[in-house]
């Protein structure tokens, strides 16, 4: 599957549960998703900003039923970057 094809398949029902559950934590789905995007955008990018990444742990938060409040752009990037997963500040 390729990365639009995955994008895509976020629309079906359960899936962002699914790629949060995969992930492990918010901070590491929210990063996959947005990297996804930064990749797929029509100027790619190999590393997502912490707006991408705050912006995509609320879409995960909301479509997979635990409500719009996450955290802080800096504390999502500071756990992707625990983990070892870059983000542009």
């Amino acid at each position: 599957m390729t990365l639009t094809e995955w994008l895509l398949s976020l629309g079906s029902r359960d899936a962002h549960r699914k790629l949060l559950e995969e992930a492990g934590s918010l901070p590491a789905a929210a990063w996959r998703l947005a990297k996804a995007r930064c990749v797929t955008a029509p100027t790619p990018s190999e590393v997502p900003t912490t707006r991408e990444l705050r912006g995509a742990a609320r879409e995960i938060a909301r479509r997979a039923g635990l409500g719009d409040e996450v955290p802080a752009g800096t504390v999502l990037a500071s756990e992707c970057e625990a983990m070892g997963l870059l983000v542009i500040g």
